[in-house]
């Protein structure tokens, strides 16, 4: 995500030198859209008052976009036989809007709201490390292959409904939840890191990194009585993405740097949701998918000991 996204494993830069342990701070800011999809157009409403029937997709459920600001403290470290960097990142600030439709066969659609989002608490956190054998030679240019494994939890609150094209359930102020989410994710790949010296202190570095996954999303409408006690809604997604950074790090000191970078991140899901159901149970798996992107900036500093 969304990292929603969230996506949540974020690249770092290697500022340790030969031999030496850093230990480093970095802001990390920027915006993301992620979409959570589902089609159950080959069941019928119940009847009653509602949704005549069911389109593909039935509902997308959107960050558009998120806004988050983390801090991630950073320990690396370089010998003769390799690197390794561990990274942990808690928000600190964010917001944007959270949309919610829904659509009849035809993608007549049904309803269309909007909220303003709220970040809650958690984290996320990754290592990264080189792996074996010589570097890669591409193009004359020394690239370092390397691992990365990840895991994060965020946690998302959806308050007040804004009304869209069409609004069955009428506004709400934006001092009521109506939707709440907790996102984990997971996931393992390899990534190659580029780094050249540009001047007697500065260094550019550029990594591109493609992972696969797992993103678990608990799902709580508070408004949905026919869904049974929270949290009511569970999507399941095997994820693949695609995470590069470009950065220039400046030597202040022979022990002391100072990074600014720019990154990109896309990621696609496919999995199920479930419903539960208030007479108890849940209701078939139902096929999901997900998409989402990210952008943003990334100041940071570090000392080597």
């Amino acid at each position: 995500m969304v990292s929603i996204v969230a996506l949540a494993a974020a690249g770092a830069p290697v500022f340790a030198q030969q031999g030496e342990v850093t230990f480093g701070v970095q802001v990390r800011g920027g915006a993301s859209y992620l979409s959570l999809n589902h089609d159950a157009s080959m069941y019928t409403p119940l009847p009653g008052p509602g949704m005549a029937s069911y389109g593909n997709p039935t509902s997308i459920l959107s960050y558009e976009p998120l806004y988050t600001m983390d801090v991630e403290f950073v320990v690396a470290s370089r010998n003769a036989d390799g690197w390794f960097e561990l990274v942990a990142g808690f928000p600190i600030a964010g917001g944007g809007t959270f949309g919610d439709r829904d659509y009849e066969a035809g993608q007549t659609l049904y309803s269309e709201t909007f909220s303003d989002l709220a970040i809650g608490g958690f984290g996320d956190a990754s290592l990264r490390f080189s792996l074996p054998g010589e570097d890669w030679q591409v193009g004359g240019l020394d690239v370092q292959p390397y691992a990365v494994i990840g895991a994060g939890l965020a946690s998302y609150a959806a308050r007040g409904l804004r009304c869209g094209a069409a609004c069955p359930s009428g506004p709400m102020p934006n001092t009521r939840t109506v939707i709440g989410q907790d996102v984990l994710s997971a996931s393992a790949g390899i990534g190659a890191l580029l780094e050249r010296e540009v001047s007697e202190h500065g260094t550019l570095d550029f990594r591109v990194e493609v992972a696969g996954g797992y993103m678990g999303v608990s799902d709580s409408h508070y408004f949905r009585p026919d869904l049974g006690p929270v949290p009511n809604i569970a999507y399941d997604f095997a994820t693949l993405g695609v995470f590069t950074e470009l950065g220039y790090a400046h030597a202040v000191s022979e022990t002391a740097k100072i990074r600014v970078g720019v990154f990109a991140e896309g990621q696609l899901g496919f999995g199920r949701v479930v419903f539960n159901s208030a007479g108890g149970g849940s209701g078939p798996a139902i096929p999901a998918w997900s998409h989402a992107l990210s952008g943003g900036v990334v100041l940071g500093a570090s000392v080597a000991f």
